[in-house]
């Protein structure tokens, strides 16, 4: 397995970049290129993860220290609910371009009878139009949770700077205060994965041929 290395936690401006064209997705090795996390709010620190990057392979893992929900008696309402949002930003060289190809999910569910628990993971692509949302419905009994979703392709547009903005969300809920539960995706075994294909551009002077 390839030794992975720690993501650089800055924001870097983008540069005005001349226009250029994807060309058709393909087996291409994977352009020098750098995965960062340019902002989160106070709901979910950078200082409070582990973030491992391999851009030479597409991936960015993400892994919170205290990312839990949970529900039962005595525990307040606003335990039920959490969600954590940040901005990706992948640097690599004008004459390629990336798409988010998927998400893995990695975490744990402890579940009473009757009690729900809801991992959503949620994705935009700064500047487009399109808006993703990917959930899935936890039920007792649980225990190690882990999914694997594919996304549809959308590439940034050669060329052009874009930030990819991403949330993940966790809840549980009992149909009554009797009910408890719990859902983690939190260090050191839970987190979220992101994967990443890259792409190709067409030179302008070939675009316009």
């Amino acid at each position: 397995m390839k030794k992975t290395r720690k993501a650089a936690l800055a924001a870097i401006g983008a540069a005005a970049l001349p226009a250029l064209t994807a060309l058709p997705a393909s087996a291409d090795p994977a352009p020098p290129a750098t995965i960062q996390v340019v902002s989160t709010p106070a709901s979910c620190p950078v200082g409070t993860m582990v973030v491992s990057s391999s851009p030479g392979e597409g991936r960015i893992s993400l892994h919170p220290s205290n990312f839990k929900v949970s529900a039962g008696k005595d525990v307040p309402a606003e335990e039920a609910q959490k969600s954590c949002e940040l901005s990706l930003r992948l640097i690599m060289p004008v004459s390629s371009t990336w798409a988010l190809e998927s998400i893995d999910s990695r975490g744990t569910a402890n579940l009473g009878p009757g009690v729900v628990g809801e991992v959503s993971q949620s994705y935009h692509l700064q500047g487009s139009t399109r808006h993703h949302k990917i959930v899935h419905t936890l039920k007792a009994p649980n225990d190690t949770l882990r999914f694997e979703d594919e996304t549809p392709l959308e590439f940034a547009p050669c060329g052009q700077q874009r930030d990819l903005n991403l949330e993940t969300r966790l809840r549980v809920k009992s149909p009554d205060e009797a009910g408890a539960g719990s859902v983690a995706m939190e260090f050191p075994g839970g987190g979220t994965t992101y994967n990443f294909v890259y792409k190709t551009c067409e030179p302008p002077e070939q675009a316009r041929s």
